[in-house]
């Protein structure tokens, strides 16, 4: 969970679904209005202790300007405490926000809120289907209606869900018993795998320990982090096939996919000594299509989250500055490093305390 991560990896180191008919109306995205192609919204989070709350910024691509605190400018008051993730969905923007219970919905193109949802610790989000489903730190994954935004659910996946990804008909969700350190997160170590049409769970898919991130390719393949319990047990990507075959990929902390390539940072504590690495896969044979990614002398040290622009591949990490004896700092602002689809450096752009994510518009 992003809400845990990084204070988990400091103290170890020093939606209810209805069923679809052709009757029904949603908000879907724009046809003539691809994802990725007008700008990018980051995701600060800011820092709950000491006190900065998240912060919502915006990059123009055709202007190529950065715009701080654009939730802030459009409706004159705060985004909350800890907002973890977003997404841009038919005509409006999702933003999840954790510490304050809530998640905000906005005009995608003016950041305008249009309705203000209580929602029990949201964690992760992903749209599917004409719907937006947010997984809650709680148990359950909540389903919010796009065309009323209203909450129109609940289902029960196990002890705090993560992220969320869709296909195929599915939505599959990492349960990590991220709060059961103690007891080697005995309660996750799985996927649960939801049927879309009938909003029912319908089976758990055993992966590895504490999963977190989660995709899916170009055919249908689901991707999954299985972090490990940052002390003796390396992170590590496992994938899922449509018949739910599960086989352990690559080495892997944090990862993004746009098509069938999927890219992985690697930032494991275990073995001691590990290297940071930027690579990139080819998810149907396994190939490191790159190894080294990124150039050597542009990379962020302190990664946090990558994203991948669908319109152009554009690869988007998410970056913390450096801190006292060679940890990040995390209450001061972090950095967007910016690189081509071939891992060409291109930009690095200021952001707020902690960014967490890049919502493409």
């Amino acid at each position: 969970m992003k809400h845990l991560k990084l204070a988990a990896m400091a103290a170890l180191a020093a939606f209810t679904l209805a069923s679809c008919d052709d009757e029904e109306t949603f908000d879907t995205p724009p046809a003539d209005i691809p994802a990725g192609t007008e700008g990018a919204y980051v995701l600060n989070q800011g820092n709950s202790a000491t006190s900065p709350d998240g912060t919502l910024d915006f990059i123009d691509f055709s202007a190529d300007t950065y715009t701080a605190g654009v939730f802030q400018g459009a409706n004159g008051r705060m985004l909350g405490s800890t907002p973890q993730d977003g997404v841009a969905y038919g005509t409006k923007l999702y933003i999840v926000v954790y510490g304050s219970d809530l998640v905000w919905v906005l005009d995608r193109a003016t950041c305008k809120i249009v309705k203000q949802l209580a929602v029990t610790e949201p964690e992760g989000i992903c749209a599917a289907k004409g719907a937006v489903y947010v997984s809650n730190n709680d148990g359950h994954v909540t389903k919010i209606d796009t065309l009323t935004c209203d909450v129109a659910g609940k289902i029960e996946v196990g002890p705090n869900p993560a992220q969320m990804a869709a296909t195929g008909g599915f939505l599959y969700v990492s349960v990590s018993d991220g709060y059961n350190w103690q007891h080697n997160y005995a309660n996750g170590k799985r996927v649960a795998k939801i049927d879309l049409a009938t909003f029912t769970k319908q089976k758990d898919i055993a992966v590895g320990t504490n999963p977190g991130p989660i995709v899916a390719d170009a055919d249908g393949r689901v991707l999954v982090v299985a972090r490990g319990d940052y002390a003796t047990e390396a992170p590590a990507v496992y994938t899922i096939s449509p018949d739910d075959e599960v086989e352990e990929f690559c080495p892997g902390s944090d990862i993004a996919v746009r098509g069938t390539t999927l890219y992985v940072i690697n930032y494991a504590y275990v073995p001691a000594g590990t290297p940071l690495t930027f690579s990139a896969y080819d998810t149907r044979t396994g190939r490191v299509v790159k190894e080294e990614l990124l150039p050597a002398d542009n990379k962020p040290a302190f990664p946090g989250a990558i994203d991948v622009n669908p319109a152009n591949g554009d690869i988007y990490i998410c970056a913390d500055p450096a801190g006292d004896y060679g940890y990040a700092d995390y209450s001061a602002p972090g950095f967007v490093y910016r690189y081509a689809a071939d891992g060409t450096f291109v930009k690095r752009y200021a952001a707020g305390v902690h960014p967490c994510a890049v919502i493409f518009r």
